[in-house]
């Protein structure tokens, strides 16, 4: 992932970081965040729609409160430096958010509200995505399916972490089927004509399911006033295909209670949760963040599965960036 990275002229440091987050999202179980997305964002730096040399600035610095410029930059470099801002500040000031406009799609969420947990802090994120979702009751596309993540420190060996898109699926589980030649459940997406489709093609051309209906769709919207409009950057009809803004936020727990007590009462409280008798055919009760942490450990044990046709698209980038 670096050496395609630096093949754009990409500084090693800078194609490191986007290797690293794109990596870990394969790792994690979310193939649909991961090195699937590579010739995308290639084609899109080649192409011009995303800036491969931004000049990343903080553009309004009230202390706690800051935005940042991305310079249309690679959504996870872009995001990233943001979200290291966000980290510094709310060690600094206790608690802190940070905008991000000018960004790109960014990848998941969760690689950033993780990123907190090593600094005792609460980490919090969320990004505008391309429309491809309709307002409840309407028949146009005019709503992203904006995700947001929670990371929680704990005396595990794994923060607890909630990651979730506002729709049903995240967009890019349409293309990990695209990419197997398997088609889709009901219910997770309709085609152009508003009917619903089993199709991950017709449902790239139609529109993603809001999580909840009504409440998926009004979760989204408010995500976006964080992560678009209160940015300075695109929101609403104004995101066409790609997402523009993001929004990190960090909570430094000990201005509450020493992290020691706080761990121990997470720790209780995710005892409580495992604890839950299970329903017939469960075999256990997970919190947050646990199944995936599961994922990661066996993956860094075993290696890490990628199919033969986004291999192959990987190797057919770097060729056509040369040496």
């Amino acid at each position: 992932m670096t050496r395609i990275f630096t093949r754009l002229d990409i500084s090693e440091a800078d194609a490191t970081i986007v290797a690293d987050h794109l990596v870990e999202a394969d790792m994690r179980g979310h193939p649909s965040h991961g090195v699937i997305r590579v010739p995308t964002y290639v084609e899109a730096c080649r192409a011009g729609r995303i800036n491969p040399h931004p000049n990343i600035q903080v553009v309004v610095d009230n202390g706690a409160q800051c935005v940042v410029d991305g310079d249309n930059g690679i959504g996870q470099l872009t995001a990233y430096r943001a979200n290291e801002l966000a980290i510094e500040r709310g060690k600094q000031y206790g608690m802190a958010g940070v905008a991000l406009k000018h960004s790109t799609h960014c990848g998941a969420m969760a690689y950033y509200a993780i990123r907190a947990i090593s600094h005792g802090l609460i980490g919090w994120a969320t990004t505008n995505a391309g429309i491809n979702m309709v307002p409840t009751g309407g028949t146009k596309k005019l709503v992203g399916n904006n995700p947001f993540a929670m990371a929680v420190p704990t005396n595990r060996e794994w923060p607890m972490v909630l990651d979730m898109a506002t729709s049903v699926v995240a967009g890019g589980k349409l293309d990990v089927a695209r990419s197997k030649g398997e088609s889709i459940p009901l219910g997770w997406a309709r085609d152009a004509d508003g009917n619903p489709t089993t199709d991950p093609l017709a449902a790239r051309a139609g529109s993603l399911e809001p999580v909840g209906g009504p409440k998926g769709y009004g979760m989204a919207l408010m995500l976006d006033v964080l992560a678009g409009v209160m940015s300075g950057g695109r929101f609403g009809a104004g995101l066409g295909a790609l997402g523009s803004g993001q929004f990190f936020m960090t909570i430094d727990v000990a201005r509450y209670m020493p992290i020691d007590e706080f761990k121990a009462r997470m720790d209780e409280l995710i005892d409580q949760i495992q604890a839950c008798p299970t329903a017939p055919g469960v075999n256990r009760v997970y919190v947050p963040g646990e199944i995936e942490w599961d994922q990661y450990a066996q993956r860094r044990r075993d290696g890490l599965a990628v199919e033969e046709s986004i291999l192959a698209s990987l190797d057919a980038a770097e060729r056509e960036l040369g040496a």
